[in-house]
């Protein structure tokens, strides 16, 4: 159950880079504007390239004004991020919780590039909430040249309350990191229907009432930048199959980290 957790961050945030925005290929037809969002940008531009068309920056709401023939279409963006309990049983945004665990880990691997031998790499597993950041983060490089220096290859321990996992491997990243990390949230359900319908129903509910705050009287698309890579397009229809939930978009597009476009 662990393992779908953390693995969703860690690709994110230190393995697969060529998932972001920026190496995907847009249409000449498209327009980047200032003062839009990257994940504005790049989604408006997937759906330049699904439909054709050309886009305008909106007056927030909407986003962004898509022009497909004749028609003139507002669209609102936002972001699909896994969901999860705090200890006060509210339901936040799982980056909340496992930022400040990926933020120690580029720390990590910045402070700490000529301290770990060319041929070797560090892969750790933290738990998220992290506790006490300072104090953890200067144990933990202690606890990592110890490890190299004494050729131990893998030991789980304890800092500041936090399990951590530290592993060292022979070879190179493509990244050239020497420190990666995967990121094990405690508070994540694996559950992925309920997650699914728990974005939706937030996301749709959430938006529906930012847009009906400003009257338009043409079509109005909610376009969803899918950053829970583990749910695919099927995942989100069968959960929108599920809900209840009234609103009032002429579409509902599902849009991932490769450009690719689906509607619910």
């Amino acid at each position: 159950m662990l393992l779908r957790s953390f693995l969703y961050l860690s690709l994110r945030s230190n393995f697969t880079q060529k998932r972001s925005p920026q190496y995907v290929q847009v249409s000449k037809a498209s327009c980047f504007k200032e003062s839009m969002s990257p994940n504005e940008s790049f989604v408006m531009n997937s759906i330049v390239e699904k439909f054709g068309g050309r886009f305008t920056e909106g007056e927030d709401p909407p986003d962004s004004y898509f022009y497909l023939g004749e028609k003139k279409i507002a669209v609102e963006v936002t972001r699909l991020v896994q969901q999860v309990q705090n200890e006060k049983g509210t339901m936040i945004s799982r980056l909340a919780h496992d930022q400040p665990a990926m933020t120690l880990s580029d720390q990590l691997d910045s402070q700490m590039k000529h301290d770990i031998p060319d041929d070797k790499y560090v892969f750790l597993v933290l738990g998220a909430p992290i506790n006490n950041i300072r104090k953890t983060k200067s144990e933990l490089k202690k606890e990592i040249l110890s490890q190299i220096n004494s050729g131990v290859v893998k030991q789980d321990l304890v800092i500041e309350k936090n399990r951590i996992s530290i592993s060292v491997y022979d070879g190179t990243r493509e990244t050239g990191k020497k420190v990666v990390s995967a990121i094990a949230n405690r508070y994540s359900d694996a559950n992925l229907l309920s997650n699914t319908m728990n974005l939706l129903s937030d996301r749709i509910t959430s938006k529906l009432k930012k847009c009906k705050a400003k009257a338009y009287d043409g079509e109005y698309w909610l376009a969803l930048y899918n950053d829970y890579w583990v749910a695919d397009l099927e995942s989100y229809r069968l959960a929108y199959s599920k809900l209840n939930v009234q609103h009032d978009f002429n579409k509902i597009l599902i849009i991932d980290s490769y450009g690719q476009v689906g509607c619910i």
